[in-house]
């Protein structure tokens, strides 16, 4: 009994990412410039006034665009969660490939940026 505790703990510990370590995607937009910016994501179109800012939940990528034609359109990506896969590989590789499937799964190998300052005068 006390051996299959253990392992449960062990296993839940190898998946980091899936605890809280790659959890963040959530990114807070700071909209500097003159104009209304929109904002897509994964969960939806938001429109953001000038000099305000809002809290984006995307998984994948976030696209924003001004209605100013001299500003291009910018795409926020996401980026690998070392810290996350660090511990899937190092503690991870007692149980071989299940921590990073684990993660990877749940979608916690990748997250966002905490906060984007999109500016743009014209």
């Amino acid at each position: 009994m006390k051996k299959g505790v253990l392992l449960l703990f062990i296993l839940a510990l190898s998946a980091c990412g899936a605890m809280g370590i790659g959890s963040n995607h959530k990114t807070m937009v700071y909209n500097n410039s003159d104009n209304m910016i929109t904002v897509t994501s994964d969960s939806g179109v938001y429109r953001v006034e000038p000099n305000n800012n809002i809290n984006i939940y995307s998984k994948e990528h976030i696209s924003i665009q001004n209605k100013n034609k001299n500003c291009s359109q910018v795409n926020v990506e996401r980026e690998l969660n070392s810290g996350a896969v660090f511990l899937d590989i190092i503690p991870g590789i007692l149980f071989g490939i299940i921590p990073i499937f684990v993660d990877a799964v749940t979608n916690n190998l990748y997250r966002m940026p905490e906060a984007y300052s999109y500016s743009c005068a014209g």
